[in-house]
């Protein structure tokens, strides 16, 4: 079996000339080297950089010329050309900030997790959709290129039933505010996973069950390797594990790896940055395999497709596809993983 999958059927859409000036909220590390580069390619419009650290706003602002530029969120809301506040500081900073800018009646992307508890992150759904604005929360990897080819495949049903899914994720982090923060490798870093599980099989689990460990002198506070193995009810014949070892200290070993099997055949995304291989093999002729290069990167493609998808559902007046409501959905997902690790328990998924 050949498989005709070219970069335009997977690539995201970026909707350039839609006209929405963004807001940025947050001026750290992950903005000056993933999204500010994206949007820029994108040619979306920054109007205005706020961060607390007043030089951290001028560095990402420079890169756009001369957008307003301020430590006051305030000022930045007020500014008339701000249609999405991109929000991009922690968890636990942002319910105050999104009291603030909805008052405003300004749209929301924010990163993700929402919010450091799944009661917080439901207040701040309410509250956008109270006060009629959209909340969509940055899954940037639903738009990255690697998954979104392999989705493809799912959709198209090339590979039949699919009934396993598995990762496997070896990396580290083990420094920094990642390792001050708890369950960070299964809440802030893990839930990229746990949401992708979702995407991948169609499914969301009834029930979750998590193993965790700590390594010998490690710095975090909380376990940094995970397996997660995730329920369905019975009638969706499919099963998804997820391993994430985060605290491996030799790069050279660093990878990730999806494994979807169905019915008809397998496929195996071996994803290291800007280098994913999608492969293929199929029961009626094991012999073969069909491999892609595939197209594009998470840093660039990923964070600028999903701003791209707020933009369109503004435009289309419609829901975005990780939307605030959405989200809470991988949310207690990965709360509930947090859970079963730390009770040894299975987790019934709560509706």
């Amino acid at each position: 079996m050949f498989v005709d999958m070219q970069p335009a059927d997977y690539l995201p859409a970026l909707p350039s000339d839609l006209g929405y000036g963004i807001g940025i909220v947050g001026c750290g590390i992950v903005v000056g080297d993933s999204h500010i580069p994206a949007y820029k390619k994108a040619g979306y419009r920054v109007a205005a950089c706020c961060d607390t650290i007043e030089e951290k706003a001028h560095s990402v602002a420079a890169i756009y010329g001369s957008p307003l530029v301020t430590t006051d969120v305030g000022e930045l809301l007020s500014h008339p050309e701000v249609d999405i506040v991109d929000l991009a500081v922690h968890a636990h900073q942002r319910l105050p900030l999104v009291e603030q800018i909805a008052a405003a009646g300004k749209h929301i992307f924010s990163q993700k997790p929402l919010a450091p508890s799944l009661g917080e992150a439901e207040r701040i759904v309410g509250i956008c959709r109270d006060a009629g604005v959209t909340l969509m929360v940055n899954h940037q990897a639903r738009w990255a290129p690697p998954h979104r080819a392999l989705r493809l495949l799912v959709e198209r049903g090339v590979l039949g039933h699919v009934f396993a899914v598995t990762h496997i994720h070896r990396a580290y982090q083990d420094f920094g505010w990642y390792a001050e923060r708890e369950d960070f490798n299964i809440v802030d870093h893990g839930i990229h996973y746990i949401d992708l599980s979702r995407y991948f099989t169609g499914y969301t689990p009834v029930r979750v069950k998590a193993t965790t460990a700590m390594a010998p002198g490690q710095n975090a506070v909380s376990p940094m390797i995970y397996t997660i193995l995730f329920e369905y009810e019975p009638s969706s014949q499919v099963m998804t594990t997820l391993h994430f070892n985060n605290i491996i200290s030799a790069p050279t070993l660093h990878d990730q790896m999806w494994f979807v099997d169905g019915t008809r055949g397998s496929a195996l995304l071996i994803d290291p940055p800007g280098k994913a291989k999608l492969s293929l093999s199929f029961k009626d002729s094991p012999e073969k395999v069909q491999t892609f290069d595939i197209a594009g990167t998470w840093e660039c493609e990923g964070f600028a497709g999903s701003m791209g998808e707020m933009m369109l559902a503004l435009e289309g007046g419609r829901e975005p596809e990780s939307s605030g409501r959405d989200h809470l959905v991988s949310l207690r997902m990965a709360f509930a993983a947090v859970e079963s690790a730390k009770t040894g328990e299975s987790v019934e998924l709560r509706r």
